[in-house]
């Protein structure tokens, strides 16, 4: 029998690393606390045969490597946003795109991107918040608007707390963006199948424990805890939840740290299903608009049916007052721009915040800590290695893409590790 590995988690990131390994010989088992696989892929179902996505979503033109899985499963993208034309903002009552704004908003915009982009190309992490930043540029109060709710609305965080160095990777790459049709999930659905009974649901890790050459796992099940042994460990779930595990292994205090205190930004995220398309542009685009929700778009675009789904996305400390009033505060941000809007058919809203497995939905960086943690996010741990979306180079970090290639990376460590 080959080397044994168990992997944490069956989000994209452990479910892909187990379909790579077991292509290369290795006996695998995956751990998943949950019934549902995906973790932050959660595609539903509404009515009408239409559906939407409440966690990871969007596929930029540039996301290689998971394009590459689209093609190898006969998966589908369909078109979703243009850019710049189907960006928009909503300040004062208006709607704005690139073309709208005025000679002094475009000013300000150019001038805000073009320092943040010099952050990028001199590598900079300032030890400043992104205000205390934006205040020490004297960035014009356009400018300011647009950073501040890009914060809430890209990153899941609030610029009291992101640091610059972080937030000056482009959220959005390339001239378009796409999504899988039938939803993200589709691609889950597509490697769990290939593993088949090598993923174990209902099954939280508890405790991991290296001991010389062999790795201990304490694995909860319906009945009982039991140890499970093996060569490698792969963990692949958030920090935000491994930090409450004990981990018994040459973890440097650094890398303790890190595990300790990287943060994960808040999203509620919440559809909304109209019975008729009432927007005045052709493509709902991304609506950005200030308030308890940051981010509306459409994920019926090219979906069939006269239904429409509107998806509203909270990010930040905004998204953590929302509760049991979700829905109905998505409703009155629609109506905010659209005072007509019909009443809705039905809706449906996720908290990652108080998802128990999650707790919050992709990383964020504060000042300071994207130098600090960068080296330690992806060093093995002795025989215990790590992947998961804030694992993944800068820029694809909260992507599907970015938990892609950091399975692809930390397999080919533990390739190296073994052989």
């Amino acid at each position: 029998m080959g080397h044994q590995i168990i992997i944490v988690g069956a989000g994209l990131a452990g479910l892909s690393a187990a379909y790579e390994l077991v292509r290369a010989g290795l006996d695998v088992q995956v751990f998943e606390a949950q019934q549902r696989l995906g973790g932050r892929v959660y595609t539903v179902q509404l009515g009408a045969g239409q559906y939407g996505d409440l966690g990871a979503e969007f596929v930029d033109e540039n996301h290689t490597a998971f394009k590459a899985y689209v093609a190898e499963f006969n998966l589908k993208l369909d078109p979703a946003c243009q850019f710049p034309d189907d960006l928009y903002w909503f300040f004062d009552g208006r709607l704005y795109n690139r073309k709208s704004l005025n000679n002094e908003q475009g000013v300000a915009l150019d001038n805000l991107y073009t320092d943040l982009q010099n952050l990028v190309d001199n590598q900079q992490d300032p030890l400043q918040t992104l205000d205390e930043w934006l205040d020490e540029r004297a960035i014009s109060a356009f400018g300011r608007r647009i950073a501040k709710l890009q914060a809430h609305s890209l990153f899941a965080t609030d610029p009291e707390l992101i640091g610059p160095g972080f937030f000056a990777y482009p959220g959005v790459q390339g001239s378009f963006n796409m999504r899988v049709r039938h939803g993200s999930s589709s691609l889950v659905n597509a490697l769990a199948q290939r593993l088949g009974k090598r993923v174990h649901t209902n099954s939280p890790v508890r405790r991991i424990q290296q001991t010389d050459d062999t790795i201990s796992v304490t694995v909860e099940t319906e009945n009982s805890a039991v140890e499970v042994m093996a060569d490698i460990v792969l963990v692949t779930i958030p920090w935000s939840v491994l930090r409450h595990i004990p981990i018994e292994a040459p973890l440097v205090d650094a890398q303790r740290e890190a595990i300790s205190s990287l943060p994960y930004g808040g999203v509620v995220k919440t559809l909304l299903q109209y019975p008729y398309h009432f927007w005045s542009q052709p493509n709902f685009g991304i609506v950005l608009v200030e308030g308890n929700y940051h981010a509306i778009w459409e994920p019926t675009f090219a979906q069939i049916g006269t239904n429409k789904i509107l998806s509203c996305f909270s990010g930040g400390t905004p998204s953590l007052d929302l509760t049991d009033q979700a829905s109905d505060l998505a409703v009155a941000t629609v109506r905010a721009i659209y005072p007509d809007a019909p009443e809705t058919i039905s809706s449906y809203s996720y908290n990652w915040s108080t998802d128990e497995w999650a707790q919050g939905a992709y990383c964020y960086f504060r000042p300071g800590d994207l130098h600090r943690f960068n080296p330690l996010l992806t060093m093995p741990a002795g025989r215990i290695f790590f992947a998961g979306e804030h694992t993944a180079p800068v820029e694809y970090r909260g992507y599907m893409e970015g938990a892609i290639r950091s399975s692809q990376r930390a397999v080919q460590q533990i390739l190296n590790f073994l052989y």
